[in-house]
């Protein structure tokens, strides 16, 4: 947005310019033009520090600002050294890295042009933080969509992509410290069985209640995804492999002992428990966790296995 408004870029009796702070000129008016002698098209990119004689331009961008960013108020004389030049009544602002200079040979008029000037300012401020909140809404917007992108709609535990970014952030985090790391995989039992006599409403009602049930047995340091199907992940930093295998046991017992409705007996679950062996792959790890519920499932369901 120009600074310079339509109705002053034609008046000669008003003084108006933009320049950065090595005096070259981004935009002036009709009277600055007038002034160092360039009339009709706008010399963008002229050098014109030299046009500014009392004070001269280096004294101008030296002065400090006020609140405003005013940093001049007062007599200016601008013009060539050898021909014409021109005390004017003045005011210079800095506004991000550049000068403005409005003049006029009347004050009175200067003034009215002045509460215009702090009125573009205040748009031009109200313009930004609009802009500000703008973009601070894209952003949480932006963090909402990735959130959601990591959860799992039907059960709320986090989905397959957040438990690879995550398990490889702790990985890297246990193999960098020696810092204990486990893994807990379950596995419903008979989940087809369950889909294919009550239907898949019911199995998504277990699904659903499994995912609270792991959200409630472990502890917020933990990390409870579903991998896949009716199979979940629970990946436990700064956890030993005793503790987790007790975690495990607790919330096979948990399942065991709950109805969900419409099921008229309870569900089980089978789970493989591996714990982080420094320098081995995230992928590792879950191998040896699916190995561990592989037996599980294999000696006969509903029961904790280490890998």
């Amino acid at each position: 947005m120009s600074w310079l408004t339509p109705d002053l870029k034609p008046l000669l009796a008003v003084v108006a310019a933009v320049l950065d702070e090595t005096g070259i000129l981004i935009e002036a008016n009709a009277g600055f033009l007038r002034v160092i002698k360039t009339e009709g098209q706008q010399p963008i990119g002229l050098s014109a520090a030299q046009f500014f004689r009392q004070p001269d331009f280096a004294s101008l961008v030296a002065m400090p600002a006020d609140a405003d960013g005013q940093i001049h108020r007062g007599l200016l004389t601008v013009g060539h050294y050898m021909g014409l030049t021109r005390t004017l009544h003045a005011r210079v602002w800095r506004v991000d890295g550049q000068l403005r200079v409005l003049a006029e040979y009347d004050i009175d008029e200067l003034e009215r042009l002045n509460d215009t000037v702090l009125e573009l300012n205040r748009d031009y401020a109200n313009a930004q933080m609009d802009l500000a909140q703008t973009n601070l809404k894209l952003q949480q917007r932006e963090a909402q969509l990735v959130a959601i992108s990591l959860i799992d709609p039907l059960t709320g535990t986090g989905n397959r992509r957040y438990l690879e970014e995550t398990m490889a952030r702790e990985i890297s985090r246990a193999g960098r410290t020696g810092g204990k790391l486990c893994l807990i995989m379950a596995d419903l039992d008979h989940f087809k069985r369950i889909n294919d006599n009550h239907g898949h409403q019911a199995g998504d009602r277990v699904l659903e209640a499994f995912g609270a049930l792991l959200r409630q047995q472990t502890r917020p340091t933990d990390v409870v995804t579903r991998f896949g199907g009716e199979e979940f992940v629970v990946l436990m930093p700064h956890t030993g492999l005793a503790q987790a295998l007790v975690i495990a046991e607790r919330i096979r017992t948990a399942l065991a002992a709950m109805l969900i409705d419409p099921l008229p007996s309870a569900v089980t679950a089978s789970f493989g428990v591996a714990e982080f062996a420094v320098g081995e792959k995230d992928d590792a790890l879950l191998r040896r966790a699916d190995q561990a519920l592989y037996v599980a499932k294999q000696s006969g369901r509903n029961r904790v296995v280490t890998g």
